[in-house]
């Protein structure tokens, strides 16, 4: 099986400093530190805009065009009380581009119809609101499967990908997009469980103003069971999202956008082990220090005893979840993860169900970071699987919403259904700290395809399941924390 097909519980060290100098200049494998005094405090890379702002961008990476791996198409969430209006540039990695002009009627959702490109084989989008308050999200789908993911809100000069693989043919690739004005230079690192991997077809990559551009990792990092990649600009802003393949028996599709920033918390809120299926926290420390890092896990009837393990600068801690005992089969649990030391590390999850499940079987994604969960305002959107008239695949719906409690106290929830109509309120309650509350069953049927809304009275950790897959991992939407609380 491809992504969690390890024989157990990994850790892999690359040198303490990892640096490679390529036409004189030193590219180092680790995090930015600590901002300067009077930086910009850091964002969620995925934040919705406060539906006052007078305008808004998303950077969506990673679509294929009709024939690849990963054809797809966008979803615009207006979470405001009035009609937005959007307009897309759409550029593939030919260079071609089309412009494309839409209308977001409040509370509404709205899949565009953006003309195909007429050259190129991958293609990125621009999205610039006149308004706030839009999420942009994006599904794909081939033929191993489809996955759903938000687009990006903000640049950033690196992006963290803590898994990947390209064991048993899997693909994989590194979607790169500059949607700034000016031309930026970039540098990919790949760490395996050998060592730092420099291709120096993959240093010194200069992407011109609104130029899309993906890197084939499989064909420089090949047959390497897991591979976290790191992605740098020398000077600029960029966007870059992970597309993997997984080719089977357990087959299935992964869209992952990457992480801006390392953080001290990550949380998955839903994770399930079945039998001759395999799971896997990849734990990654792009760090220039170690990092100590605790792996707590909780069933519904009670937590179960930390794992623990420190992680190097540049390693990943491969934890194959569905080979510790302590775990039972076929129950529900809850992962939160915490590192110190430094500033943290990127967290993400690759599960693979058997060959006999529904398809698809395999998915990727990240777990829900920190700055996301405790963001101030308590109030997350999860965009739908598409709309009735298009969604991502025929039957897409939301399966399960589990809201993990990530603060000290017990902290009190509502989850709204958003539709042009108003909101109706679908589930309430209070949840321990430190527990998972869901949403299941008839609640979130009566959602169908509507946005859900979660407000909460403290951090919350909010993850959405989405079918028809084999189980519970495989396609996965976090919660998007909102800048400002709406008005319903």
């Amino acid at each position: 099986m491809s992504p969690a097909h390890h024989s157990g519980e990994r850790r892999w060290v690359v040198l303490a400093v990892v640096v490679v100098v390529v036409a004189g200049v030193g590219i180092a494998a680790g995090t930015r530190g600590t901002p300067a005094p009077g930086a910009a405090p850091e964002v969620p890379s995925a934040l919705v805009s406060a539906p006052n702002a007078e305008s808004s961008a998303w950077y969506c990476t990673g679509q294929s065009t009709a024939s690849g791996i990963s054809p797809g198409f966008l979803i615009l969430t207006n979470t405001t009380a009035h009609p937005v209006a959007a307009a897309i540039t759409a550029v593939s990695d030919a260079g071609a581009t089309v412009q494309t002009a839409v209308d977001v009627p409040a509370r509404a959702v709205v899949t565009p119809s953006i003309p195909a490109l007429p050259s190129g084989s991958w293609e990125s989008e621009t999205v610039t609101f006149s308004g706030g308050g839009v999420a942009t999200t994006q599904v794909v789908h081939g033929s191993s499967g489809w996955s759903e993911a938000p687009c990006q809100s903000t640049t950033a000069g690196g992006w963290y990908f803590p898994g990947g693989t390209t064991a048993n043919s899997d693909p994989l690739y590194i979607s790169l997009l500059n949607p700034t004005s000016t031309p930026v230079v970039v540098d990919l690192a790949f760490m395996t469980p050998t060592g730092a991997v420099h291709p120096i077809n993959y240093q010194g990559i200069v992407l011109q103003a609104g130029q899309v551009q993906v890197e084939n990792v499989a064909s420089e990092v090949q047959n390497v069971a897991t591979v976290s990649t790191v992605v740098t600009t020398r000077t600029g802003r960029i966007v870059a999202t992970e597309v993997q393949g997984f080719s089977g028996p357990s087959a299935g599709l992964a869209l992952v956008p990457g992480a801006a920033n390392p953080g001290p918390r990550w949380t998955i809120p839903q994770s399930q082990d079945t039998a001759g299926g395999s799971s896997e926290i990849d734990v990654f420390n792009p760090g220039a220090v170690p990092e100590s890092v605790t792996v707590r896990l909780r069933l519904g009837s009670g937590p179960l005893a930390p794992l623990t393990d420190t992680v190097a600068p540049g390693a990943t801690w491969a934890l194959a979840t569905g080979k510790q005992t302590r775990i039972p089969h076929n129950a529900s649990y809850s992962a939160d993860i915490e590192a110190t030391g430094g500033p943290g590390v990127v967290v993400g999850r690759t599960v693979v169900l058997p060959s006999a499940d529904s398809a698809p079987q395999a998915g990727m994604a990240l777990a829900v970071d920190g700055l996301s969960s405790a963001w101030p305002t308590g109030t997350w959107v999860v965009p739908p699987p598409g709309t009735s008239a298009n969604p991502a695949v025929q039957g897409a719906a939301p399966a399960f919403l589990a809201l993990t409690n990530t603060s000290g106290t017990a902290e009190n929830y509502t989850a709204y259904a958003l539709s042009p109509s108003g909101r109706r309120s679908i589930a309430a309650g209070t949840v321990a700290a430190g527990t998972t509350a869901g949403v299941i069953g008839a609640a979130l049927i009566a959602a169908g395809l509507d946005p859900i809304v979660v407000r909460a009275s403290g951090p919350m950790a909010v993850s959405e399941d989405v079918g028809p897959t084999g189980g519970v991992g495989v396609v996965t939407m976090p919660g998007l924390p909102m800048a400002a609380a709406i008005a319903f």
